[in-house]
């Protein structure tokens, strides 16, 4: 067996054998081999450390940075599905998004009533009745903080009138243009308004539909016999958060990996010029 310097095996050089297959340790070091090698693996050594260190700064920037991203991205309020039924036999069927900002305009409503207009806060709006048909439309919610439970002739706090309102824009305009008005019970935390709940249960009492019937000029009342709020989940943001985190460390992985390799080579070079 040939000799293998200690500083040698630390770094997994090849066997000094495998090039002075003839020589003892005296020997070798007479030769003046092993004096010009230290210095350079020594000089390689400091290389390798300084590259694992640039390395490791990186996997815990990528770390840091998809945390980060996981940390500061806003909780989002997950959309309310609504599905209702009214004593007419009409089906309705809308999702509001609870994240929608208030208008800066009123809403404007009968006998100088004013409330908070929510515009495109509703999607997928889908109404079938014998007075009217709409599918899948956008329109308007609101809350009318003057209209409690008790104003319109119900037991005190049940909470407040809101309403979905359309055509869109219609409750912001003067002269009262809209067409129909799905009108439930908002009883969420009124101290949070302009915002606006996201629990199903602050929308849990249905009160009817109110349609103006444009040729007749008449309006139109139709009771809520059953309403279902729902909650529906969004995916979570955190999971393309965590692909960020993975897919870097991956990469860092393989640079590793090739630096690894590309030492290796240049430690063969150098033993074999040596």
């Amino acid at each position: 067996m040939g000799y293998v310097p200690p500083y040698a095996k630390a770094i997994a050089f090849p066997k000094i054998s495998n090039f002075v297959p003839h020589l003892n340790a005296l020997q070798f070091q007479e030769t003046g081999i092993a004096n010009s090698l230290l210095p350079r693996c020594n000089r390689m050594i400091k290389e390798i450390c300084m590259e694992m260190k640039r390395l490791s700064m990186t996997v815990a920037g990528a770390a840091f940075t998809a945390l980060l991203t996981v940390a500061v991205a806003p909780v989002q309020a997950a959309p309310l599905e609504f599905n209702f039924t009214t004593e007419r036999g009409a089906t309705g069927s809308f999702t509001l998004d609870t994240d929608t900002p208030p208008s800066s305009e009123p809403a404007l409503l009968r006998m100088g009533f004013t409330g908070i207009s929510y515009p495109n806060a509703v999607s997928n709006f889908s109404f079938s009745a014998p007075y009217i048909n709409l599918s899948s439309v956008t329109t308007d919610f609101n809350v009318v903080p003057s209209f409690t439970s008790d104003f319109i002739g119900l037991p005190a706090n049940l909470g407040l009138v809101s309403a979905v309102s359309y055509p869109a824009g219609c409750i912001t305009a003067p002269g009262l243009t809209c067409l129909f008005d799905i009108a439930v019970l908002y009883s969420g935390n009124l101290s949070e308004l302009p915002e606006l709940s996201d629990n199903p249960n602050s929308y849990s009492i249905g009160l009817g539909v109110d349609f103006y019937d444009p040729t007749t000029q008449e309006r139109l009342g139709d009771d809520i016999t059953n309403l279902q709020v729902t909650l529906r989940q969004p995916i979570p943001e955190s999971r393309s958060s965590l692909s960020l985190l993975a897919f870097g460390i991956a990469g860092v992985g393989l640079l590793l990996k090739r630096n690894s390799d590309r030492t290796g080579k240049a430690t063969q070079v150098l033993i074999h010029r040596s």
